[in-house]
C-alpha cells in the first residue's frame, strides 16, 4: 500500500521521462553536436512538461484524456483533475499559456512537419520554457518531500 503524498511508480516514471525529454531535446538542439536536429529538438521539448503536469497528478485516469496538449484545451479537464486532487495544484500546473507562452504553443503534430522547418532561436525559446517548467515541478516536488534525495539529477530516475 502506498504511504498518501508518497510518488507511484506512474508518477515516477512520467517523470523520469520528463527528465529524459528535456535532456534529449538539450543535446539534439546545441549547436556544434555532430548530430543536431532542431527539428527533433523542438518535438521532444513539448513532452517533457507534458510528462512533468501528468506526474503531480495522482489519479492515472487523467493520463489519456489530457493527451498531449498543454495550452487552454487540456485547461477544463485538468481544473477537474486538481479538484479532485488538490495536492497536484501545488505545484501550478495550470495558466501555463500565461507563463510558457512558446510551450503553450506547442503541438506533438509538429512531428509531422517538413525538416528543416524549426530555427535555432525557436528551438531555444521553446527549450528554456519546458526546461524551466520541469525543474520547477520536480524542485517543487523535492522540496515537499516527495522526492527521494538526490533523485531529480542528471542520469537518475525519481
Amino acid at each position: 500500500m502506498r504511504i498518501p503524498g508518497q510518488f507511484s511508480k506512474r508518477q515516477s516514471a512520467l517523470l523520469s521521462a520528463a527528465l529524459r525529454h528535456i535532456r534529449d531535446a538539450e543535446h539534439l538542439g546545441a549547436p556544434g553536436q555532430p548530430h543536431t536536429s532542431l527539428d527533433q529538438a523542438y518535438h521532444l521539448a513539448g513532452f517533457g512538461p507534458e510528462c512533468a503536469r501528468k506526474a503531480t497528478l495522482s489519479h492515472r485516469w487523467s493520463d489519456k484524456p489530457l493527451g498531449h496538449t498543454l495550452g487552454r484545451p487540456a485547461d477544463p479537464l485538468l481544473e477537474f483533475a486538481l479538484a479532485l486532487d488538490p495536492t497536484a495544484a501545488r505545484y501550478s500546473p495550470l495558466d501555463w499559456q500565461t507563463r510558457y507562452p512558446a510551450l503553450s504553443a506547442w503541438d506533438p503534430q509538429c512531428r509531422y512537419q517538413a525538416t528543416g522547418s524549426r530555427r535555432q532561436q525557436e528551438v531555444e525559446q521553446l527549450l528554456g520554457e519546458a526546461s524551466r517548467a520541469v525543474h520547477e515541478i520536480v524542485a517543487a516536488l523535492w522540496a515537499d518531500g516527495r522526492l527521494p534525495d538526490g533523485s531529480f539529477e542528471a542520469g537518475r530516475a525519481p
